[in-house]
This record gives structure tokens, C-alpha cells and sequence, in this order.
């Protein structure tokens, strides 16, 4: 159990990672929002709560983010996104392969799907559905989180595309129904 203090409200709950939250290929960013009920950017406020998950030196932490806009789905206004950090062996918290780390100030795209027994955002695979995007007019970035697109599309231009044309991903070698393959957004696994 762990104890959050989110302005005068103290509350305390059971950590909880979904680890069905996993898209079968996440290289291109429409597989990626396929997959997903929401796609939106963000700016991080701060980190409300953290704590330390049963996986050695994983931490799962909540982040207040406010929506800049939705791509996809219904996020507005002030939100909470869910995250896995990991520890390195020198006591700094990183991202871990594939995630991107957040930092209070700078803006995301989030995509993965609203907990709402939770009341937040689950990214998907921790923090690997989240693209560093600090502004809706910046550069957009490619999905391997590399240099800026060639198309020289901005971060709104490319996510509205992405959406318009998201699409299934090929399927994981030895996939079978129920596996942690996605099937259809919001559908079962």
C-alpha cells in the first residue's frame, strides 16, 4: 500500500500494473493508435504519487498532465497518466528501453487507454505509447523516437494523420486469440 497527497486529499490504494497493455508492434505510430482508445498530447504539472511495484527496481507513478488535445477518445482538461520508471544500479530513475521519461514542463502524446477504476490513463507498455512532443507545432517526431519527421509535419499534422490512418499491426510470431495481442481498440485480448 502507499499514501498519495494530491492537494488536501489524502488517499491510499493497492499499486495496480496493467500489463495487458501491450500492442503486438509499436514501430509505426498507426499500429500504435489502433490499438488505443485515446491519443492525446499533454504537458506534465508534477508527479502526484509513486510507488514501488513487486518487479525489482520498477516504480509505477502518476503524473497530473493537462490536455493540450485529444486525437482520439475524450481526455480534456487536467488528468492523470500512469507510468513505469525503472531504477538503475546508481539510484537514477530512468525510462527504460523503449519509454520515454517525464519531465514536469515538457508535452507527450499519450496513447494506450483510461483506467476508470483507477482514474487515469494507462500508456501503452509503461511509457512506450508516449512520444516526447513539447509543443502541438514542434517537429513531430519519428516512431522510434529519432530525429524529426522528413515529411516535416508538426506534431498536430501527424497524429491527426496517424488516427486518420491507424491500422493493425502485423501479428506476433506464435500469437493466439488471447494473447497479448490487440485485437480491435477497446476489444479483448
Amino acid at each position: 500500500m502507499w499514501t498519495s497527497d494530491s492537494g488536501n486529499k489524502s488517499y491510499v490504494s493497492e499499486p495496480t500494473v496493467q500489463e495487458d497493455l501491450l500492442a503486438p508492434d509499436l514501430s509505426k505510430d498507426e499500429y500504435l493508435s489502433y490499438a488505443s482508445t485515446d491519443v492525446f498530447h499533454a504537458r506534465v504539472v508534477k508527479k502526484v504519487s509513486q510507488n514501488e511495484t513487486d518487479q525489482a527496481g520498477e516504480l509505477e507513478q502518476q503524473w497530473q498532465v493537462k490536455v493540450t488535445k485529444a486525437f482520439k477518445g475524450n481526455a480534456e482538461g487536467t488528468v492523470i497518466v500512469n507510468a513505469i520508471a525503472y531504477v538503475d544500479s546508481e539510484g537514477n530513475e530512468t525510462a527504460g528501453e523503449g519509454g520515454v521519461a517525464l519531465v514536469p514542463g515538457r508535452g507527450y502524446v499519450f496513447a494506450g487507454h483510461y483506467d476508470a477504476e483507477n482514474e487515469r490513463y494507462e500508456p501503452f507498455g509503461g511509457m512506450t505509447g508516449a512520444r516526447l512532443s513539447q509543443d502541438l507545432d514542434s517537429p513531430a517526431k519519428s516512431a522510434a523516437r529519432g530525429a524529426a519527421s522528413e515529411s516535416g509535419e508538426t506534431v498536430e499534422e501527424h497524429w491527426e494523420r496517424v488516427v486518420t490512418n491507424e491500422r493493425p499491426g502485423p501479428p506476433v510470431d506464435d500469437a493466439t486469440p488471447g494473447s497479448d495481442m490487440v485485437e480491435a481498440p477497446g476489444g479483448g485480448q
